[in-house]
């Protein structure tokens, strides 16, 4: 349970930060400390999601199973510049663009939020205290 709450906080901040991002002035440090926190939070996210992955499929099927969200994923990358590309062109904002590049965190989140529960599988995973 502890690692689903993680992975969602993580996937809310990435989206904070990649808006805030697109918001920043032309001051070269704060680019390049909110584009760390960016990065940072964005591939947490990925590594919580990459172990939830691993718990919430079958042994026998784990392999397929996430090498297809992974591919979900994968497209998402594909898409998310030429969705920018067309935002752009139609006269958005850099900061309106940032804004909606962040909600693919955001929509992760949510989600995971609203996913069934792993917390036997979780509890078994998790060490003893």
């Amino acid at each position: 349970m502890a690692l689903k709450k993680l992975t969602i906080l993580i996937l809310v901040l990435t989206s904070v930060f990649v808006a805030v991002f697109g918001r920043t002035g032309a001051d070269l440090a704060q680019i390049k400390l909110l584009a760390a926190f960016a990065g940072f939070f964005g591939n947490a996210g990925i590594s919580g999601l990459y172990s939830i992955l691993a718990l919430a499929f079958p042994t026998d099927v784990r392999a397929t199973g996430t090498g297809f969200v992974i591919g979900i994923g994968r497209a998402g990358a594909v898409i998310s510049p030429i969705v920018a590309g067309v935002l752009f062109q139609a006269g958005a904002a850099l900061p309106s663009v940032a804004l909606v590049m962040g909600l693919g965190s955001l929509l992760a989140a949510l989600t995971l939020l609203f996913a069934k529960t792993l917390a036997a599988k979780e509890d078994c995973a998790s060490p003893a205290t």
